[in-house]
């Protein structure tokens, strides 16, 4: 007997049915047809499709719109069947597998399929073919910088490899800036000059020893798991693993770069009181060429996730395993308010985990700031977010562009090249003169930063920063005021090479808290340089009660900068504790309001002296690595006539058990003389069970 308010789908059911438990359909496209039936007609109840367990291959994205939202009071799910696994691809399998050659390499004809840019198999990435085949190469040390080219070293490409649809990854820059990645397609080589051409411009020059590698030749083919796709041909090259042949791998192609579109027809009808639950959402594809971000914001184009949601609000996603997606994982486009994600696994992504973009200043016709602040208050809580950006190299867990008043929390971020957390707007002096034809100035500027109010508390965040530079775990640039990290644990990360850092507020980041997180075990390794913990730019930071310890690879704990003509002044640094953590402090320059205050902080390194570094008016000690002036904490407390640490301890702050890596401070420990609040650690990270 049908229940009004639940329909069924099945592997085995069929659309001419009635969608009940006993007779299912086959296809969501049918549940949904028959869902809007009935929402059309008033909704008496909670609206439910329950999707029974198997693997469902969508050959076209599967939308949700304004006609599927729940109303009256009522709301509409999609949600597997209670105890059942149900996964949704946007791929077909590969068959008709023969060795090429003499193997290892495989291949098998796919004539009806247009090129795709990755590949799955048992689960996981298939790397593109690839020079080098890890790593990678730089180019020539003498290079002239050059925007649609770069110069590569004599032995890097191979003599006669075939390019016709070879594709270069790089890092555009000095060398040094490892910022943003780009793909382009390669379109000359002119092997006199060591010279490769793109088909379009990078989007900034490329100069001396950036990195990069060469992919998408069958000439690249020379390392197991990866592939290479003759689009010419229609054939699929693929070297497997471990010897294992392709029909026991189980290939996929994916078929799509959306797998889920959630989105109204506007922002006046928004999809909503909508939600998906339980299910496996999988393999999507990437982008044929890739472009960095343009002032922080995502080019048109690549506003893409494997659920992709717009002009939607009250919406929630669920318990949900998203994976193996060429872009992001979610993408919150901009008319985005009140979307929850509560309890989701998130791994290989192509790009962001998460990613929610409002609008930039003066982009869309709004007429005020407060109009154009369109994406905001999403709940993304308790979810486990890892392997990004295996496809770009800037990737990070959680991107938030002019997006506010989010709460952030209980979340586990590992394993992305980039940031864990990031918070991005515009700087002051990057804004144009007017925006919806209001003159922007210093008073009114923050009006438009959207970036706003955010709560990052409670996250766990480690192995971050693995392939870029001048990042941290948790990061913010150009964003509007009252944001607060708060009781987030950021550990065991490394700076593989240049520098960066581990909480880290950079240009234009004002009126930030960052209180109560815990940074441990954070190192330097090969050429990188762990440089300062928590490093602070911006105006009216306040940085208290939070624990630094057992980083020895940190030149500091706190540091400051002012540059870009954006000011950093009035911050406040109290009632910290500082552990085997570096100097205390690094100016890289200094200015009299700096600081608003410093003091009832603890230091302890192992009974060596308490060093401040930078740039002072103050009697040297001595100077660093990078010739910089060093001093000690007694001449540090003369400054602007001893305003600044009077109270202080340099103390060991008595903790349980460091080396077992128990930081709770035992009862005698003099910091709780100080003021200090303990740290709950208990409460980092995911919390699982009833939501």
């Amino acid at each position: 007997m049908l229940n009004p308010h639940e329909y069924y789908v099945a592997t085995d059911g069929s659309d001419s049915q009635d969608g009940s438990a006993q007779r299912p359909f086959l296809t969501l496209n049918r549940a949904q047809k028959a869902v809007r039936e009935d929402i059309s007609r008033g909704m008496s109840g909670n609206l439910t499709v329950f999707v029974r367990e198997g693997h469902y291959f969508l050959e076209s994205t599967l939308c949700f719109d304004e006609r599927d939202s729940g109303r009256d009071g009522w709301q509409v799910s999609y949600r597997n069947a209670p105890g059942e696994r149900v996964v949704l691809s946007g791929s077909q399998a590969v068959i008709g597998w023969e060795l090429h050659q003499e193997g290892p390499i495989w291949k098998a004809p796919l004539t009806q399929v247009s090129a795709f840019q990755t590949l799955y198999a048992n689960g996981h990435r298939i790397t593109k073919a690839r020079l080098p085949a890890t790593g990678y190469y730089t180019t020539d040390d003498q290079a002239e910088p050059g925007i649609d080219q770069l110069q590569y070293c004599e032995g890097d490409l191979p003599l006669h490899a075939d390019l016709q649809q070879a594709q270069v990854f790089y890092w555009p820059g000095d060398g040094e800036w490892n910022w943003f990645s780009e793909v382009r397609k390669i379109g000359q080589v002119h092997p006199e000059e060591r010279l490769l051409t793109f088909t379009n411009a990078a989007t900034w020059k490329i100069g001396a020893e950036s990195r990069y590698f060469l992919q998408g030749s069958l000439d690249f083919l020379t390392a197991p798991d990866q592939f290479h796709y003759d689009a010419l041909e229609g054939v699929l090259y693929y070297w497997p693993l471990d010897g294992l042949k392709p029909d026991d791998a189980s290939v996929y192609v994916p078929l799509l770069k959306r797998l889920i579109e959630l989105q109204g027809a506007d922002a006046e009808q928004p999809l909503e009181h909508f939600t998906m639950e339980g299910l496996v959402l999988q393999e999507t594809d990437f982008f044929a060429e890739f472009r960095m971000m343009q002032e922080n914001e995502e080019v048109d184009e690549q506003r893409e996730g494997l659920v992709y949601v717009n002009n939607a609000r009250n919406v929630s996603i669920l318990s949900c395993h998203i994976r193996l997606s060429g872009s992001c994982g979610i993408f919150l486009d901009q008319f985005s308010q009140a979307i929850t994600m509560d309890d989701c696994r998130i791994e290989q992504v192509g790009y962001c985990g998460i990613i929610a973009s409002g609008f930039t200043p003066g982009q869309g016709s709004f007429a005020s700031a407060e109009a154009s602040y369109t994406n905001r208050g999403h709940q993304i809580t308790n979810n486990e977010i890892e392997h990004g950006g295996q496809l770009v190299g800037h990737g990070c867990g959680i991107l938030l562009y002019q997006s506010g008043d989010n709460n952030i929390s209980h979340n586990r971020i590992a394993s992305m090249p980039r940031y864990g957390i990031s918070l991005k707007g515009l700087r002051h002096k990057s804004m144009p003169e007017s925006v919806y034809e209001i003159p922007v100035t210093w008073d009114n500027h923050w009006d438009f930063l959207h970036s706003r109010n955010n709560g990052i508390t409670y996250n766990d965040i480690s192995c971050v920063m693995e392939d870029s530079q001048d990042g941290g775990l948790i990061e913010a640039w150009g964003c509007g005021r009252g944001n607060v990290l708060h009781g987030n644990r950021l550990h065991h990360s490394g700076v593989h090479f240049s520098f960066g850092f581990g909480i880290y507020l950079d240009d234009a980041s004002d009126d930030f808290t960052v209180s109560h997180n815990v940074l441990d075990h954070l190192y330097s390794t090969g050429t990188g340089k762990l440089w300062m913990l928590i490093f602070a730019k911006g105006i009216g930071n306040r940085i208290c009660n939070n624990l630094l310890v057992s980083n020895p690879d940190a030149i500091s704990a706190i540091g400051s900068q002012e540059m870009a003509g954006e000011a950093n002044e009035q911050l406040s640094v109290v009632g910290n504790i500082i552990c085997d953590s570096g100097m205390l402090y690094y100016f890289v320059n200094w200015h009299p309001n700096r600081y608003a205050a410093a003091d009832c902080n603890m230091y302890w390194r192992n009974g060596l002296p308490c060093l401040i570094g930078g740039e002072l008016p103050l009697n040297a000690a001595g100077t660093d690595f990078r010739k910089r002036n060093v001093y000690d904490f007694a001449e540090w407390r003369k400054l602007e006539q001893g305003s600044f640490d009077s109270e202080t301890l340099l103390a060991d702050p008595l903790f349980v058990d460091a080396a077992a890596g128990d930081y709770r401070l035992q009862p005698e420990s003099p910091a709780y003389q100080l003021g200090w609040s303990p740290i709950e650690f208990d409460r980092v990270g995911p919390i699982k069970g009833d939501r």
